[in-house]
């Protein structure tokens, strides 16, 4: 068995986000913003329920059949902005005025002229955003004369693990994140995403 060590891949991955990229094309996603430094990686799971199809002639299974997949991102984002407890929170990340339609996090003015930044969390809308998400990490082939990149592209992304804030003495404050990826019908044969290796 021949062995390639080009092809183990080390590094760590950086995270895009973006609004709902249903009508956005794959390119356009290379422009999303970078939500800064992860604490231990990201992961990309594909999680099918597989049912075992059973008849009486056999002991055991005589078919299996996937009757369902979930596809997760899992993270932990270890910039402790506002703007990442929004996004781990299922908030919009995007800054705007307080009576901006789906904007959460609003510029204000303090009395004493000091600029702040506020996070409005309260009830929220039954259907959870949906983000556009791109994952970019090492490709096999990579060396340190020629970085080449792994890419992750996915249109809708949910946030929707359990996350809190801690202040502790000796530890960075940081946010775990897991994205549910929906499916965009519209691109078939792609409907969770896409993986491009770079040449």
């Amino acid at each position: 068995m021949a062995v390639n060590v080009a092809n183990i891949v080390v590094g760590e991955a950086t995270i895009k986000l973006g609004p709902s990229a249903n009508a956005t094309t794959i390119a356009a996603m290379d422009n999303f913003a970078d939500v800064g430094a992860t604490q231990n990686g990201v992961e990309i799971s594909w999680e099918p329920d597989i049912v075992d199809i059973e008849i009486d002639q056999f002991g055991d299974a005589a078919k299996l059949i996937q009757s369902k997949v979930k596809v997760m991102v899992k993270t932990t984002l270890a910039e402790a902005t506002l703007n990442n407890l929004a996004i781990a929170w299922n908030y919009d990340d995007q800054g705007g005025g307080a009576a901006a339609d789906g904007d959460d996090i609003k510029a204000n003015f303090a009395g004493s002229g000091a600029s702040t930044n506020t996070f409005l969390f309260g009830t929220q809308n039954v259907y959870p955003r949906e983000k556009g998400l791109v994952v970019v990490g090492s490709a096999p082939g990579s060396s340190a004369a020629a970085v080449k990149s792994r890419s992750f592209y996915t249109k809708r992304a949910i946030s929707m693990e359990s996350s809190m804030i801690s202040m502790k003495r000796a530890e960075a404050t940081m946010f775990t994140v897991g994205f549910r990826i929906l499916p965009t019908v519209a691109d078939t044969n792609y409907e969770y995403g896409k993986i491009i290796d770079q040449q």
